[in-house]
Formats: structure tokens, sequence, C-alpha cells
């Protein structure tokens, strides 16, 4: 059929209108969690030493802050987030938590190869970069927010310290707005609210514009909204930080922004919100990244000090003795990073990469290496490695050494790739999936114990977007093992 001029331009028209329909509904939904950057011992080292719950894989090293950073960077890679939101506290009374300190965050993004998929947001702890800085100036109560001299505390010494620290390539934004959310707008935080928290507010504004050149994409918390009638015209969305549940959605100027909770508190404590072998977590994501929130706020990624942190777990103690669930809130090390992932962006990621140091299981066909490390607990030999990306490996691999994941996601037809280096011919390797052994094949002698090559075991079976038991068994051992890849 022959087309005249008007037609096309009307169909053309239409297909455009469609299209871009299409681009508004498919928009991201980022998800993103809290993130300790202070190293000290509530907050990076552990809340209590006689306490099991939530204490992670890995074994932070006092004399060497930057590696847990980089471990735990690389944790939050492989479960998809979009961004950390480092919990600004200001830049006083302790100069450790001015957010200059979060400097090694970024280090470790860049160093871990994950700057392009995990941005940096300003989650502002305002009870402490606001209130607590007041009050350490001598004065009392709640801040006082309608004295436009207060205002340093939230910007000069809290925001204007972050987005210097902060490169503009790695700031979380939406519609290229860096983004800054504000944790409470509660009356026993912030007091003389009403009319003044939308002029500090537009204060902020002004000054992102005048020292960045950037309007930033503010989320409050719903409670401000309530204390002051005029914010709403000056903020960008508002998000409803949980009272007692495990997630709330909330709609502001027709952004969703979601917060979700793992669990929370010791299972002692009477506020305690049971983490129920993972049903918790995936319940309050599929409830807000699932139900349309432009973005999901997670509490938090190293918040082990209140049982809700997000990275691996350990499921030994120091003794090498199984940890139950009861100890650890988690079923396996991996756990929450797998529920994560599976309501991010991209569940079936077509490179997904494991390293060796965070599997879920070890084991040995008898005895072991006698080897112990400062990463994990149990009898695993655990080294940094010289391999591209920085990171350890798993050396002194025993004959038939294993390591194995669990809920591992495939899709297609996916090559398995084996990092591995060794001095030594004729060493071999398997996978068993769900249980299923593979052929074994023979692994390149590479050179050296640090002399990395990537192996390719090719392709087993055909999967549509399903989940995996994945273990890789080395048969006569002799080899260094970095990581695995899809």
């Amino acid at each position: 059929m022959k087309l005249t001029s008007r037609r096309f331009w009307r169909l053309t028209i239409l297909f455009v209108v469609a299209a871009f329909g299409i681009a508004q509904s498919m928009q991201a939904q980022y998800v993103g969690a809290t993130f300790g950057f202070n190293y000290e011992t509530y907050e990076m080292t552990g809340p209590y030493p006689a306490n099991t719950e939530n204490m992670p894989l890995y074994n932070p090293d006092p004399n060497n802050p930057n590696l847990t950073w980089d471990t735990w960077v690389r944790e939050a890679g492989q479960a998809g987030v979009d961004f950390l939101a480092p919990n600004l506290r200001g830049a006083s009374p302790i100069s450790k938590w001015s957010p200059a300190s979060m400097a090694p965050v970024l280090m470790a993004l860049n160093n871990s190869g994950f700057a392009g998929q995990i941005k940096i947001a300003a989650f502002d702890d305002n009870a402490a970069s606001w209130t607590a800085q007041w009050q350490n100036a001598g004065h009392t109560g709640p801040f006082d927010i309608s004295n436009s001299a207060n205002w340093t505390y939230i910007y000069d010494t809290n925001y204007k310290i972050f987005f210097q620290t902060i490169p503009d390539a790695n700031r979380f934004k939406i519609d290229g707005r860096p983004v800054i959310i504000i944790w409470t707008g509660n009356s026993a935080t912030v007091t003389n609210e009403q009319g003044n928290y939308s002029r500090a507010m537009t204060y902020v504004r002004q000054k992102c514009q005048a020292d960045f050149g950037f309007n930033p994409f503010i989320i409050v918390n719903k409670d401000a909204l309530q204390n002051d009638t005029t914010l709403a015209a000056v903020v960008d969305g508002a998000h409803g930080w949980s009272g007692g549940g495990t997630w709330t959605l909330t709609t502001f100027n027709n952004v969703k922004t979601g917060v979700a909770f793992p669990g929370l508190f010791a299972s002692t404590s009477s506020s305690f919100r049971d983490p129920n072998h993972g049903v918790t977590l995936d319940t309050a994501l599929a409830n807000t990244a699932g139900a349309g929130a432009l973005i999901t706020l997670l509490e938090g990624f190293t918040d082990f000090s209140e049982s809700a942190a997000l990275f691996r777990v350990r499921n030994l103690d120091s003794n090498g003795n199984a940890l139950s669930y009861s100890d650890t809130f988690y079923d396996y090390p991996n756990q929450r990073l797998d529920i994560i992932r599976k309501h991010s962006q991209h569940p079936f990621l077509g490179n997904l990469l494991f390293e060796a140091e965070g599997a879920d299981y070890y084991g040995y066909a008898a005895g072991g290496n006698g080897k112990t490390n400062f990463y994990r607990n149990g009898n695993i030999a655990i080294e940094t490695t010289s391999d591209t990306g920085g990171g350890f490996d798993v050396g002194w691999i025993q004959s038939a050494e294993w390591l194995e994941w669990e809920n591992v996601p495939l899709s297609s037809q996916p090559h398995f790739l084996v990092r591995i280096a060794t001095p030594n011919a004729g060493r071999m390797a398997h996978f068993v999936i769900d249980g299923v052994a593979e052929p074994s094949q023979i692994l390149p002698n590479t050179g050296g114990w640090q002399t990395w090559t990537t192996y390719d075991f090719g392709a087993y079976g055909t999967y549509t977007n399903s989940y995996h038991t994945v273990r890789i068994v080395f048969d006569n051992g002799g080899v260094n093992f970095n990581w695995w890849q899809l």
C-alpha cells in the first residue's frame, strides 16, 4: 500500500509517541544500600564480640581497612546494586566521621572494576550530621532548622565535603542530578520545621548550584513533609523509613521510593524483625523494586550492629565449627547478595563473576591442607593475588578440593570460565551442576603460581532463567584459583 505524505507522518508521529511511552515505562529501577564507611568497632569490625548474628564472612583486618572496603565493594558488585549510600554524619566532632573519610570506598570501587556499575549517593544520617554536630557545639535539644546560621551543619560540614570527595562520574544520579537522601524529619531530631525546612533545602540547592553546578535530587522522609507543609514544593521525592515493618513504598511527585529491610535487631530485642530465612528481604524487595519503585534503599550493607547486614555472613566460628541459622540469620553466606541480585536490573547478568574466596561452601575428599587465614574462618588457604583487578585467590589446593555456590543464576548456554595459575602440567578440574558431574578437563600450565590465565570449560546445557548449585572440583590439586565466571 502506498503511503501519502500525510499518512506517513501521522504513522511516524504515532511510532515516536509509542516508543517514548515504552521508554518511559521501562525507566530503570535502582536498588542501593546504606553503607558504613567509618572503620570503628560498631560499624566495621563487629558490634559485640560474643554475638554471631550477621557477622561478616570476611574477618576485617584492623591494620588494613582498605582491604575491608575493597572486599565489601566486590560483594556489593556481585549483588548487582546500582548505588551505595554511605552514612553522612558531618565533619565534626570526630574527623573520621567526615565525608572526606569515604575516599577509600571510592578507591575500592575503582580498584575492583565496579566504578562503572556502582555509584555513590549521599545518605544523610541527619540525627548525627545536623543534630549531634549542633549539640556538640554547645546547644541542647533538637536541631533548630529555623536559624540559617545552623545550616552550616547541613551543607558546609556535610554535603559540600561529600561532593568535593566524590567526583561527578561516581555520583549516583536521577535524571542527571546527584541524589541526596535525608533520613528523618521527626521533631525529636529537627525542630521549628514549618516554613523553615523548605528554606534550608532551597539553600542547599543554591549552594550546590553555585559550588558544583548541579541541582540535587532531594529525597526527604515523609514526616518532614508533615512537619513543614511548604516543603513539598521544594523537594523531589519522599521515603517512609520503616517505623516497625520491613518495607515501605512512598509515592510523591509521581516518584515511587522504597525502603527495605532484611530483618532488624538482635533476636533478643523487643523490636526484632525476623529475617525468616531470606523471605523477609525477598518480600520487601518484591514490594518495592518489584512494585515499580524508581529507587529502593536497603538497610544496610554493613549494618551488623542491628543484625541487618547484607554482606556475606560467616558460617563457621573462629574454631572452624559450623554455625546454625539461629546463630547467623543466614542459610548460607551469599544468601542476601543472591536475593538482592534477583531483584536488580540484571538478575541474569551474562558475565557474572564468582570469587573463589567467597564460596558458600568448600571441602576436601579427606583431610585438608592444614592452612588457616585471616580472610574467613576454617581450613581454606586464601592469599592476596597479584592478578589483574587485585583481591584474593585460593591457593595450596589439594587433590579433590572443592568450592560450591548456591542459587547461581543460569540462562541460555553459558560458558564456564575459570581463572587459574599453576606451574604444573596435567592439573585437572571439573564442574558439578545440581549434583551432576561434568567431564574433567586438563588445565594449562601457566608458568607460575601468580601467572594467570582464563580457561574456558565450554558450555554446559541450556537454561531458561533458573537457579542452580554449582561446584568446582580440582581433581589433583596443585593450582591457584581466583574466580570463575559465566
